[in-house]
């Protein structure tokens, strides 16, 4: 008897979904809720927030909770695919698709639009990288037997064997060779010589643009750039006693280590004390002797830069930062780091305003060009305010309340996962029957 009831539901829900759009309207709290309308917007929801689906003209979507969720717009086709997030995720875009497992395996296919980007890579981080491309070739990397790269962390190529043993790094005008790695460097190249036995010794020498040196380092390293130039730049360490750093309109000094440090900057109009550095430290303006700066950590901290300003009190308790000027407008307040802020921005030209206030684990609430949106509970989605997968696969679980509002219209709100729920003009109870022809 109870099969026949659960196979004329599961008849009556596929009646539903392949009927044409009508307005309708039909739940039976927790077990689903049917909604549709004349635009062509369907939803089901079935076991409270457990299972969703929704398919219309701006997003088709089906989720299980907290398994899995896809999404897709049926305009741009772009898509997402989200498994135990964030052990896996798949996006999808007109041109490009890319795949991460764990955030440190993730696969990408993309349609090259210059000739130095890459069709196809392929990463297991930091072990294995491999680059395909139908104009450059193919590139891989097994670290730690084996890597030729180009363009990787910042370097024109970079090639290493069974590293430590050897590794090198090119650069256009410079190329540097360790055999092994840290301890002996060689430096060659069109303006690059030079060679390093750290920590012993080590002299480099790159154009008129670096000179470098080093004697048992640390406790002895001298450093310039452009000597050749009347802005020359010198340093000079004696760890932990003494460092000096010179340049035309810039002159540090530091004893102890980073203890004791005083600098002038007069391109920056500035005079800097540190004591002890960083954790203490007073800045002043060379012209009017007001201070921009004091940072004394943890307790208190306060900076102004231009229009841009910042502080803290008993960091990580409470901080701030602001700017204001005629064309943008921002202000932050974060408590213990990350589990309380709120963010007001605005841009009077363009007429657009951003409010974002979280308060972990209690609510989140947004408001962006007067779309607003407040739920409670809120947990990941109050620490990760902006990641859509979390507020599309796992927010709903905890959202004991949730409403939003979109510009003028009525506010739509929903209680205990739509046990008492509104659309605005009219509030739904936990059995609910409404059908327009």
């Amino acid at each position: 008897m109870n099969q026949g009831k659960g196979a004329a539901a599961a008849a009556l829900l596929c009646c539903l979904l392949s009927a044409p759009a009508r307005a309708t309207d039909i739940q039976v709290w927790p077990l689903f809720r049917y909604h549709s309308d004349a635009t062509g917007q369907r939803s089901l929801r079935l076991l409270g927030p457990l299972v969703q689906y929704e398919r219309g003209p701006a997003a088709n979507e089906f989720t299980l909770r907290p398994l899995f969720s896809y999404h897709r717009d049926p305009a741009t086709g772009e898509g997402e695919f989200a498994l135990l997030y964030p052990i896996w995720i798949s996006q999808w875009k007109a041109d490009a698709a890319s795949h991460r497992l764990v955030g440190l395996i993730s696969f990408t296919s993309q349609e090259a639009r210059r000739p130095e980007e890459w069709d196809r890579r392929f990463t297991i981080f930091p072990l294995v990288f491999y680059r395909y491309s139908r104009v450059l070739g193919t590139e891989f990397a097994i670290l730690p037997l084996y890597a030729d790269l180009h363009d990787f962390l910042g370097y024109q190529r970079f090639h290493a064997i069974v590293f430590p043993l050897y590794l090198r790094l090119e650069q256009p005008l410079a190329q540097r060779t360790w055999k092994p790695f840290p301890f002996c460097e060689r430096t060659e190249g069109t303006l690059g010589r030079g060679y390093r036995f750290w920590p012993i010794y080590g002299w480099e020498e790159q154009g008129e643009e670096k000179r470098f040196t080093y004697v048992l380092w640390p406790f002895y390293i001298s450093s310039e750039r452009h000597f050749t130039r009347p802005e020359r730049e010198h340093t000079l360490v004696s760890f932990p006693f003494f460092s000096r750093s010179d340049a035309p309109n810039v002159h540090s000094r530091s004893y102890l280590g980073p203890f004791f440090t005083h600098t002038v900057d007069q391109n920056a109009h500035t005079e800097t004390w540190g004591f002890p550095w960083p954790l203490w430290v007073s800045q002043r303006n060379l012209e009017t002797g007001e201070r921009t700066s004091l940072r004394l950590a943890p307790f208190y901290g306060n900076s102004r830069l231009g229009a841009v300003q910042r502080g803290f009190v008993l960091w990580p308790a409470y901080r701030w930062q602001g700017q204001e000027d005629d064309a943008y407008q921002y202000h932050r307040n974060d408590v213990l780091l990350v589990l309380g802020r709120k963010i007001d921005e605005l841009q009077p030209q363009y007429n657009r305003e951003r409010h974002l206030l979280t308060m972990f684990p209690l609510v989140r609430a947004t408001d962006e060009d007067r779309n607003t949106h407040v739920s409670t509970l809120s947990l990941l989605d109050a620490l990760f305010p902006h990641n859509r997968t979390i507020a599309r696969l796992y927010a709903p679980l905890w959202q004991l309340y949730s409403a939003d509002r979109n510009g003028n219209q009525p506010t739509r709100w929903s209680l205990l996962w739509d046990l008492v729920s509104s659309d605005g003009e009219q509030t739904r109870y936990p059995v609910y029957v409404r059908r327009e022809r």
